[in-house]
C-alpha cells in the first residue's frame, strides 16, 4: 500500500499565502492583462474630473499633523504609474474597534478592482514602527474573498504595514508651499520626502500633505526612485461605507 505524503506546515502556509500574494501585486500595479470594461470606466470618471476650483488655504500656526481618524472620512486619488497608466485609488475608515480602526482601500486599475480591508492598530500615529495590523481580507478582481489566518499574521506584518505607513506622520519643521491637485489648490502644505515598502518593493516620494484633508493628509505625491505620480480628487468627513 503506497504512502501519502503530508503537505508541510510551509506547503500549507504557502498555499494560503498565494491569494495575497496575488492580490499585493495587483494593488501594486503588476497584473498583467487589461479588462475593457474597467479600462473604459476608468477613463470615463478620469475624463470628468472638473479643473481645480476649491481653495482651502494653509494650516494654522502649530497645526503639524493630520486630523484625527474617524469613521466615515474617505480620500479618493488619481495614479499615473511607470507607464503612464491612471488608476483611482480610494481609502476609507469604516470602524473602530477596541482603539484600531478598519481601514479599507479600493484599487481601480485598467486590469479591474481589488479591495483590501485590515484592521489597524496606529499607536500615537507618529512612528510607523508601531502600526499592528489584526485582521486583513481582500476580494481580487473576480470578486473572490480571502481573509488572512490569524496564525499567518506575524508572517505578514511587514508587508501590511507598509501599505497603510503613510498614515502615521509628523509634520512640525517640514517646509511648506502650494499644491494643486484635482481637488482644489492647498496653501502652506507640508512638502515631506517618504520611504514605502511592500515586502520587497521599496519606493521613495516627495509628497505634499494638508490637514484639512483626511486620513494621511496626502494632497499630491510624486516618485523618485521610481515613476509615479498620485494627486488628491476628491475627499471627504462622512459617507465612507465597505464595499465588501
Amino acid at each position: 500500500m503506497r504512502k501519502t505524503s503530508r503537505p508541510s506546515t510551509v506547503s500549507r502556509s504557502a498555499a494560503i499565502l498565494a491569494p495575497w500574494l496575488i492580490v499585493s501585486l495587483n494593488l501594486l500595479g503588476c497584473a498583467p492583462s487589461i479588462n475593457q470594461a474597467a479600462k473604459a470606466d476608468i477613463d470615463r470618471r478620469l475624463a470628468s474630473l472638473p479643473p481645480p476650483s476649491a481653495h482651502t488655504r494653509a494650516p494654522k500656526a502649530g497645526e503639524y499633523a493630520p486630523m484625527p481618524l474617524a469613521p466615515g472620512q474617505w480620500t479618493q486619488y488619481k495614479i499615473l504609474d511607470s507607464k503612464s497608466q491612471p488608476s483611482l485609488y480610494t481609502q476609507k475608515i469604516l470602524e473602530e474597534v477596541d482603539g484600531a480602526y478598519w481601514v479599507e482601500t479600493v484599487m481601480d486599475t485598467y486590469q479591474g478592482r481589488t479591495i483590501q480591508k485590515m484592521l489597524v492598530w496606529f499607536g500615537d500615529r507618529t512612528d510607523p514602527s508601531q502600526l499592528q495590523i489584526r485582521a486583513a481580507k481582500t476580494k481580487d478582481v473576480k470578486g473572490r474573498v480571502n481573509e488572512l489566518p490569524p496564525e499567518l499574521m506575524p508572517m505578514m506584518q511587514s508587508l501590511y504595514k507598509g501599505m497603510v505607513s503613510n498614515l502615521a506622520v509628523q509634520w512640525k519643521g517640514v517646509a511648506q508651499e502650494e499644491a494643486v491637485a484635482p481637488a482644489g489648490k492647498f496653501d502652506g502644505c507640508y512638502r515631506m520626502r517618504s520611504k514605502g515598502q511592500w515586502g520587497p518593493w521599496h519606493s521613495e516620494a516627495d509628497s505634499w500633505s494638508h490637514p484639512a484633508v483626511p486620513i494621511a493628509g496626502t494632497v499630491r505625491s510624486r516618485g523618485i526612485d521610481n515613476k509615479f505620480e498620485m494627486e488628491l480628487v476628491a475627499y471627504g468627513l462622512t459617507g465612507a461605507e465597505s464595499e465588501f
